[in-house]
């Protein structure tokens, strides 16, 4: 699962909106539930009744957290594939060429399904919203006078120096804010490069 913290003025139900405005359409259906704080999306290929064919679906979860929302992205769920593999193997033992048509549909589904994310990133852009964490809430301390500076802030505004080697990190998978020196991220793990 895919999980990413977004910060800014962030509203989920208009999220999900936006998701289900764009996945709703053509072979993929997409549908919201949940209330004001959380909300679901399930976005799925289209039953086709006169096609034979696997049917693909995720979730994204979208979550109020201070500040902004918790995007969760959910594994790909293929259903039906297994069986439809093996009918396809048996058909293929006659016809081998029907065994390519029937692996491309699997492969066309699954990758119609892995743009969630860049709709989400598209939003977050849309509204000025952004990964890491909301400005004007944490405070860096100054190492030469002690004196509290807010994040992102180039130089102490008290005594002039650098704050650069002071700022905090995020975490390039889930947007969880850090500290310099940490090698993994307290919340999913993601190693960090030094």
């Amino acid at each position: 699962m895919d999980r990413k913290t977004y910060h800014g003025d962030i509203v989920p139900q208009e999220l999900a909106d936006v998701l289900v405005s764009h996945f709703d359409r053509g072979d993929l259906m997409a549908r919201k539930t949940g209330g004001p704080d959380r909300v679901v999306v399930q976005i799925s290929t289209r039953p086709q009744f006169f096609r034979d064919e696997p049917h693909t679906s995720l979730a994204v979860t979208i979550v109020r957290a201070e500040d902004g929302v918790t995007v969760s992205v959910g594994e790909q769920q293929v259903l039906g594939v297994a069986a439809d593999l093996v009918r396809t193997g048996i058909a293929a033992l006659v016809n081998p060429l029907l065994l390519l048509g029937e692996i491309d549909n699997i492969a066309r589904n699954v990758s119609k399904l892995n743009l969630p994310q860049e709709v989400v990133e598209g939003y977050m852009r849309s509204v000025g919203a952004g990964l890491g964490m909301a400005p004007g809430k944490m405070l860096v301390t100054c190492r030469y006078c002690g004196v509290g500076n807010p994040v992102g802030q180039g130089q102490c505004s008290a005594c002039g120096a650098p704050l650069a080697d002071v700022q905090p990190i995020t975490c390039p998978k889930c947007g969880q804010l850090l500290a310099r020196d940490v090698r993994f991220c307290t919340r999913c793990g993601t190693r960090i490069a030094a």
